[in-house]
């Protein structure tokens, strides 16, 4: 069993000031990467070092920008089916909402809305679902990547046993409350011109530090 919610955000929030803060030149070299298309799969191939238990420095830069690239298709990888199903569901809803829901369309029947409604609401929760059963195993799939190889990514056995040995409830409270407290800092520094977002290019880096080492830590 992997430690504790509160344990693991102190660890990680530790981890991120001592590796960055330790290091304000590697800081700013990740925060001006991370502004560059393509360049910026190096800054994601130093949060894999730092899932793989590895030093988190900018040495070996070629072999840190393949690792990058491919965290990049694997998450891309697991996304395609939500992906497809969202496309669907949208021309779904489209086609289901000109065709049976028309508000003050006579010819339209009561019985014919609430049906057509019904089906839009399923539709709905089931890309809802189907996106989070693939969020779920994308994250210990980059993990696991990290640890054993491309391939692993896709050894679903062990991607289930990753979750089970973490605790399924605490492994998805645990995403949860990243994703809030990821998304709370970069909404606030949103709000704020111009300061705002020069603080949020120089977040961004220790943000990923912490949540790379707070996933590490719920697989270890």
């Amino acid at each position: 069993m992997s430690i504790g919610i509160g344990e693991n955000l102190t660890a990680s929030f530790g981890f991120a000031k001592d590796k960055l803060g330790g290091s304000p030149v590697t800081w700013l070299i990740l925060s001006i990467l991370n502004l560059v298309p393509i360049v910026d799969w190096i800054v994601y191939g130093v949060y894999v070092k730092v899932l793989r238990g590895e030093e988190p420095d900018l040495e070996n830069l070629g072999k840190t920008f393949i690792d990058g690239l491919l965290a990049l298709i694997i998450g891309l990888i697991y996304m395609i089916v939500p992906i497809i199903l969202i496309i669907v569901v949208s021309v779904g809803i489209f086609t289901v909402g000109s065709v049976t829901v028309t508000p003050g369309d006579p010819s339209v029947s009561g019985m014919s809305e609430i049906a057509g409604f019904a089906v839009m609401s399923g539709l709905i929760i089931l890309s809802f679902v189907v996106a989070f059963l693939f969020s779920l195993l994308a994250t210990p799939a980059v993990v696991n990547f990290a640890r054993k190889g491309f391939c692993a990514a896709f050894r679903i056995g062990e991607l289930v046993r990753m979750i089970g040995k973490a605790g399924l409830l605490k492994y998805i409270v645990s995403l949860i409350l990243l994703w809030i407290i990821f998304c709370v800092i970069v909404f606030i520094c949103m709000l704020i011109p111009i300061i705002g977002w020069i603080v949020l290019i120089f977040a961004l880096p220790f943000l990923y530090f912490w949540a790379s080492k707070y996933l590490a830590n719920l697989f270890e």
